[in-house]
């Protein structure tokens, strides 16, 4: 009964699976133990407890609530089914137990989260950025940053800029990217929350492009960014969107559709190379490597170590 949604004695019974008769005694019991039961008739009306009334109010600093709605919200989109429907009704009984006001956060936090493939090692964000972030995602108000830009040579200089932004959604693949409208470069960017120093929101409104895809957004950025990973690679997959979707391991690549399959995009640097063109041997579709030459190359070596390989094998 907790949670705020009301429920008749009928609907109660059938869940419970007891009489309302049962319902009304158990009722009955509650508001003797002086439990604020509120119960309106009519059409419309029904029983309901509010948050926290069995229990008080749970609390959990930002880093707690932040691991606990993270953990719960992979699980529910995971594979594992039963494991996936148990995590949803954890974060729902969860929410029944939490101030209005967490769980409104919380609330905030799922919607404006894209979940994805996580790669590489975790990188820290402060959690009450995320929030912050999420929440203003969620409200659709645009917020002014602090942003440490980083060195694209990798040198410890940096820059701190003041931008205005207009916040579209959270995406974690490693690091934690926010994406959103820039009002300095006029221009859509991706931002590392943990190179975020200060969040403010503003009072100004804005409208997010309807069906927008922050994770493919992320990812995509991701693949075309320059810096250390200085060749554009791009190959041709004989087969569909889907089936692309499917093979490609990794999420920081750009699946394009074309007349003749599929053109994979993803920027790589020279240790990088040999991976990738292993990877391409292992798809099970025909693969045709646009460029660069280097990928040709590693492609072309790894297929004379093969076949040295064999022959030396054969004749021994």
């Amino acid at each position: 009964m907790q949670g705020g949604q009301r429920h008749t004695t009928a609907t109660l019974a059938a869940q419970l699976g007891v009489s309302e008769r049962t319902v009304r005694r158990d009722l009955g019991r509650l508001q003797d133990l002086d439990l604020p039961v509120d119960s309106r008739p009519g059409r419309h009306g029904g029983v309901t407890l509010p948050s926290g009334a069995l229990l008080p109010a749970l609390r959990f600093t930002d880093d707690e609530l932040l691991a606990l709605v993270l953990s719960l919200q992979q699980s529910v989109a995971s594979a594992d089914q039963q494991l996936g429907a148990a995590a949803a009704r954890a974060l729902q009984r969860l929410e029944t137990v939490l101030s209005p006001t967490t769980r409104d956060r919380i609330g905030a936090l799922q919607r404006s989260l894209a979940l994805g493939r996580h790669e590489g090692n975790p990188v820290p964000a402060p959690s009450e950025h995320v929030f912050a972030l999420a929440e203003a995602i969620d409200k659709q108000r645009r917020i002014e940053i602090s942003y440490r830009s980083s060195d694209a040579m990798g040198s410890d200089t940096s820059q701190i800029t003041r931008r205005q932004v207009d916040p579209y959604g959270l995406a974690r693949l490693g690091p934690w990217y926010l994406v959103g409208y820039c009002h300095l470069r006029e221009d859509m960017r991706t931002f590392r929350v943990d190179r975020i120093r200060r969040v403010d929101v503003t009072g100004t409104e804005f409208r997010k492009p309807p069906d927008f895809d922050t994770y493919r957004h992320v990812t995509e950025s991701l693949a075309m960014a320059p810096g250390f990973r200085n060749f554009l690679c791009r190959a041709v997959l004989e087969t569909d969107m889907e089936t692309a979707s499917r093979l490609v391991p990794m999420s920081t690549v750009v699946l394009e559709p074309i007349a003749t399959g599929v053109r994979m995009s993803v920027r790589t640097d020279g240790d990088e190379l040999f991976m990738l063109a292993r990877q391409l041997l292992r798809l099970p579709c025909p693969v045709l490597i646009e460029g660069p030459p280097e990928l040709l190359a590693a492609a072309r070596l790894l297929a004379e170590r093969a076949s040295a390989l064999v022959a030396r094998s054969v004749a021994a």
